[in-house]
């Protein structure tokens, strides 16, 4: 048994705004979907726009990259540069005759000895900067190699007993001997010199 206590309006009010709460639920729902939508669709074109800007970027650091290692190396360079150039500056300054010093050098040299390479060059070790003279030479055109090594030797006496051309420097080191790889009997020799 039931029993209502409801006038019969109410029931008629009551039954016809359930349907039209159903209504505004399911279109509260399809506006929250469209809502929804429409931000994952701003966003999924943000970071598609994002992700294009990216490529971008990395295809322009891609093309930068070897100009900026260029650049590094290019820099580094000048760097060693300036610093043997000051270091050239310094050893000028100490009034030493290049010129005259290669010259007395070329007198020196036998017929039968010619050089390869002249090389001025700095070297820092315990905190302390030593300029060496280096020179690489040959020796060829004698007929036995003990010639050759005497020729060598001979050479190397020289220099160190022209008082002009060595008093700027400290001592003498030999520093490699071999045969030379061609047709010709020859054998090259590297020595230094260390300035004072």
């Amino acid at each position: 048994m039931q029993i209502n206590l409801l006038p019969e309006k109410s029931k008629e009010k009551k039954s016809s705004q359930q349907p039209q709460d159903f209504k505004k639920l399911i279109l509260s729902f399809v506006f929250i979907w469209i809502i929804l939508g429409g931000l994952t669709l701003i966003l999924v074109l943000n970071i598609n726009h994002f992700r294009g800007q990216f490529a971008k970027v990395q295809t322009s650091w891609e093309t930068a990259k070897p100009l900026i290692e260029e650049k590094a190396f290019l820099i580094q360079h000048q760097k060693e540069l300036n610093e043997f150039l000051i270091f050239i500056k310094e050893h000028v300054k100490k009034g030493i005759p290049w010129s005259e010093k290669l010259t007395v050098l070329s007198e020196l040299i036998p017929e039968e000895v010619w050089f390869n390479e002249i090389n001025l060059r700095k070297e820092e070790k315990e905190g302390k900067e030593n300029a060496f003279l280096d020179v690489s030479a040959s020796v060829g055109y004698l007929k036995t190699d003990e010639e050759m090594l005497d020729m060598i030797n001979n050479f190397i006496e020289r220099i160190k007993k022209d008082s002009f051309f060595f008093e700027d420097f400290q001592n003498l080191s030999l520093l490699e001997i071999n045969k030379a790889a061609d047709k010709e009997k020859s054998m090259n020799f590297t020595f230094n010199l260390s300035l004072k």
